[in-house]
Parts: C-alpha cells; sequence; structure tokens
C-alpha cells in the first residue's frame, strides 16, 4: 500500500511539472514579439558608432565612411525596414518612426553601447535627433546630415504640424497610386538634384525603386508633420550640423538664406555646430566625402 502511494506522489510530482513547464512554455510564447524594424551589421572595433541611412536608402549609402571609420571605431551599420529591398514591418504604413525611434533605442541598452554616437543622413539625421531629445544621457554625440528637426518648415517657415498634414497625406496617397513606371522616372529625375556623381546617383534610384513604397510614402508622411523644434531643448549631447545649399541655387536659393534656416530650426539646440558644405547636394557625405570625413573626425575625437 505504501508502494502504491509513493508511486502515485511520483506521478503527481511528474504531472505538476509538465503542467508547469507547460504554463511556462506558454507564458514565454505569449509575450510580444518585437518588430524587426532594421537589419544591422557590425564593422570594427572601438567607441561604438551607429550610422543610419535616410528616406529609401541601404545601410551601404555609407560603405566609404565606415571604411575611414572601422579602423577606430565598431560601426553599427542600419538599413530601416523597407528600405533599399529589406522587408517592412507589419503597419509600417500606418507607423513608421516612432516604430524605429523604439527599436534603435532598445537596440542601444540590449547591445549594452556605452554613449554611443549616432551619424545619420537626412531621415536618419531626423531620427538621431528624436533619440537624443527622449533619451537624454543616452549617446555621447549626434552627427546630422543634411536634416532639419521640422522639414515643412524649411519650406514655410510658418506652418504647424496640422497645417502641414494635408499636403502630406496628399503625397503619401499620391506616392502609394503611382505606377511602378511614373514612380521610377520621378525618382530619376529627382535624384539629380540629391547628388553630384552618376554611379552615386544609380545606386540611390537602385534602393529606391526596391523600397516598400507604402512605407516610404509613411516615412516622408511622418517627416513632413512631426514638429522637433521644441522636443531638441532636451537634447544633452554635442550635435554636429552639415548643410546643404547648393541644389537649390538655381531656384533663387542662396548659401545665406539656406543657413539662416539651419540656425533658426536648430536654435533651442544647446550645443550644436553648423557646417555648410560648398558644392554638395543632399548626400554630402558622398559629393565631399574627404572634407566630410575631415570634419567628423575631428568632431568625434
Amino acid at each position: 500500500m505504501g508502494k502504491i502511494i509513493e508511486s502515485k506522489k511520483i506521478i503527481m510530482k511528474h504531472l505538476i511539472g509538465l503542467v508547469g513547464g507547460f504554463m511556462l512554455f506558454f507564458h514565454l510564447n505569449a509575450q510580444p514579439i518585437p518588430e524587426k524594424v532594421f537589419d544591422v551589421k557590425v564593422r570594427g572595433k572601438g567607441p561604438a558608432i551607429l550610422l543610419i541611412p535616410g528616406l529609401a536608402c541601404s545601410g551601404e549609402v555609407w560603405d566609404a565612411t565606415v571604411a575611414k571609420l572601422s579602423d577606430q571605431y565598431e560601426c553599427h551599420i542600419f538599413t530601416l525596414a523597407g528600405f533599399g529591398g529589406t522587408k517592412a514591418f507589419p503597419g509600417s504604413d500606418t507607423s513608421f518612426l516612432p516604430k524605429i525611434k523604439e527599436g534603435l533605442i532598445a537596440y542601444i541598452k540590449k547591445e549594452g553601447l556605452k554613449k554611443p554616437t549616432i551619424i545619420g543622413h537626412s531621415l536618419g539625421g531626423f531620427t538621431a535627433l528624436s533619440i537624443a531629445a527622449e533619451a537624454p544621457g543616452l549617446l555621447k554625440k549626434i552627427v546630422i546630415v543634411d536634416s532639419y528637426p521640422f522639414f515643412t518648415a524649411s519650406i514655410n517657415p510658418n506652418i504647424t504640424e496640422e497645417q502641414a498634414k494635408p499636403q502630406a497625406e496628399m503625397m503619401k496617397t499620391m506616392m502609394k497610386n503611382q505606377t511602378d513606371e511614373v514612380f521610377e522616372q520621378q525618382q530619376k529625375l529627382g535624384m539629380q538634384r540629391m547628388a553630384s556623381n552618376e554611379v552615386d546617383i544609380e545606386r540611390i534610384i537602385k534602393w529606391s525603386i526596391k523600397s516598400d513604397r507604402p512605407t516610404v510614402a509613411q516615412a516622408m508622411y511622418e517627416l513632413m508633420t512631426t514638429d522637433l523644434r521644441a522636443e531638441a531643448a532636451k537634447v544633452r549631447c554635442p550635435i554636429m550640423v552639415f548643410g546643404s545649399w547648393y541644389a537649390g541655387k538655381n531656384y533663387g536659393l542662396t548659401r545665406e538664406m539656406v543657413e539662416s534656416t539651419f540656425q533658426q530650426q536648430y536654435a533651442r539646440v544647446n550645443d550644436y555646430k553648423l557646417i555648410m558644405a560648398d558644392t554638395a547636394m543632399h548626400f554630402i557625405m558622398l559629393d565631399e566625402f574627404d572634407w566630410f570625413m575631415k570634419h567628423v573626425n575631428t568632431f568625434l575625437k
């Protein structure tokens, strides 16, 4: 009789263990799985630098920069989900930049990166500024390449986020509804004002065409309707801003006009330095590479 009771106890222990294991398995697998909002490659060793490309671009846009930096720094090169042929994440066509910001902050913490620097171009620079404002003290420095805290106000200084929405919504709808042929033609025309070298232009066009169109449209919409000028006052790390004006000279823009716009937009930032490129277009790090790297290296050191 004693043996039977003991056997029952052993069986019950096994059952409890199985049930407990099942419940633990269920609990772990019931947790939300973080969305993959970017691809990342790591090159080099040393203090961490995160490199974020602009709208619809691959992280390969930083290849030359990484080649110069990776002997002294650990470079984390990102391609944002949906850009340059990468897979979009669910819901990227309704909310993009907040997810990217959340994912990058989580990445920095998960990887244990101590006070990394971010170098961001265009949308990537805007993202870097939003991270620094959201998490003061997280970053060491920021390099922003041709990006404003409020893109639409660089065209209309008096516009508000709410006033920018109808125009941004129209742009978003048009971009999503264009045929592939029309979209490709527009990219080919538009990129002539973005970079100087034909090889670079071809690469940028290729990345853009391969990108997920609804994601790109949503990212542009959010860029046009998000004003970080007041939030920028929360930033506690030094910022170097590279500005370009050359592409607008045939449309009546002068260096002084564009420089003044940059200064107005970054006026609330505690510690920033603005450097204007002489002849570079939007892709400053490609058009004036040696000049760009000279200033970046000085700033990093």
